[in-house]
Order: structure tokens, then C-alpha cells, then sequence
């Protein structure tokens, strides 16, 4: 539900496929679909945050994890805390098994 008549009170979903509706600070005219009568409404945006730990930005070392990429060739190493991310390493790519996307596209174009 988007809205509640403010006469028969019934619930209404407003189509915000053109961006109809989003605007803020404008009265948005709009006729209730079951009662047939008109009204406006204001649309109003809020914000949540959720702030986390991140101990990495502060001193400590980034706790990197690799990606779940397809194809693996496209892996990134991902930092759990921050959300750094950076290419691998040879000697992670070794360890994770995975190749290197010169070689996947060449496997693409021999076939």
C-alpha cells in the first residue's frame, strides 16, 4: 500500500512508473480509485543510516574475502568491513584457482 484515502479510507497503490508522485513539496492531485473522489498528497523521503564498524579505515587491516564472481576470471578481493575492493594477487589466484581474463577471453575466441 502507498496511500489511504483520506475520504473512504480504503488503500491504493500509486503508479509511479512516469515518476509521478516522487516529486517532494508539491501537492500531487490524485482521484481515489473506489470512492472516485480527488485529493492531494505530499510525498516525503526519509533517510536511515546504519552505521557499522569499520576498523580498517582506523589503523587496522582490511579483512578481504573474494567475490562471487562468474566467470571466476572477474574475482575481486572485497573487504568484509569497508567495501574496498582491488584485484587479486598472482599468489591469490594461484590459491583460489583462477586464471586470468586475458586467457578466459582467448579461450572465448578459440573456440
Amino acid at each position: 500500500m502507498d496511500i489511504e484515502c483520506p475520504y473512504c479510507e480504503k488503500e491504493m497503490v500509486i503508479c509511479h512508473d512516469d515518476g509521478f508522485g516522487y516529486e517532494e513539496g508539491v501537492k500531487h492531485h490524485y482521484t481515489c480509485d473506489h470512492c472516485d473522489k480527488s485529493f492531494v498528497f505530499e510525498t516525503s523521503i526519509r533517510f536511515y543510516y546504519e552505521p557499522e564498524k569499520a576498523d580498517c579505515l582506523n589503523d587496522k587491516d582490511h579483512e578481504y574475502k573474494i567475490s562471487s564472481t562468474y566467470p571466476t576470471e572477474f574475482s575481486t578481493m572485497r573487504c568484509k568491513m569497508c567495501g574496498d575492493e582491488r584485484e587479486l594477487t598472482e599468489d591469490e589466484k594461484t590459491e583460489h584457482k583462477i586464471g586470468s581474463k586475458e586467457d578466459y577471453f582467448k579461450k572465448l575466441y578459440d573456440q
